[in-house]
């Protein structure tokens, strides 16, 4: 869950950008705009951006390769000492552009909801709730099923058609 929630910010970094303040754990934030930050972060989304970085300076090194023919050295050297410390110091520009589908598609007390779902871990918790509850269901459902049916069909006794059909 809390991947699908880092993809989807991801995917949504290309638009538009807002200014958001730090919010602390647990506090509502003043905006919607700084309470989506606050999810995103919370979500794990700058520690991702940051694994993300050596394939996107590998992907940057071959891009200005291609430009540049037969200055590999230099390409290598610009990535790495100029444009990867650009990027990364830069890097709460494309977090505040990636919040933005996010203040325009909830209020600021849904992304708050949000965000405290993932504070306390509930996202973990609920996953391995749902699967003892899948665990129950398919415990149980055989033996209520039954139960059901054999009611039904004792509930329509009177009707021939239906009569002395076995569950």
């Amino acid at each position: 869950m809390r991947r699908g929630l880092l993809i989807l910010a991801l995917a949504l970094a290309l638009s538009q950008g807002a200014h958001a303040q730090t919010v602390q754990p647990g506090q509502p934030a003043p905006t919607a705009e700084a309470e989506a930050k606050a999810l995103v972060l919370a979500a794990g989304l700058r520690n991702q951006l940051l694994e993300s970085m050596p394939a996107m300076a590998e992907g940057l090194r071959q891009h200005l390769s291609q430009q540049n023919p037969g200055r590999e050295e230099d390409v290598r050297r610009a990535v790495e000492t100029a444009i990867v410390p650009a990027v990364a110091a830069r890097l709460d520009e494309l977090i505040e552009k990636a919040v933005q589908p996010l203040v325009r598609g909830f209020t600021a007390e849904e992304l708050y909801i949000m965000r405290r779902f993932l504070e306390l871990d509930l996202d973990q918790r609920m996953e391995g709730a749902l699967q003892i509850v899948a665990f129950e269901l398919d415990r149980e459902s055989g033996d209520w099923l039954r139960k059901i049916g054999e009611e039904a069909l004792a509930a329509r006794a009177t009707d021939q058609r239906l009569r002395g059909l076995r569950f």
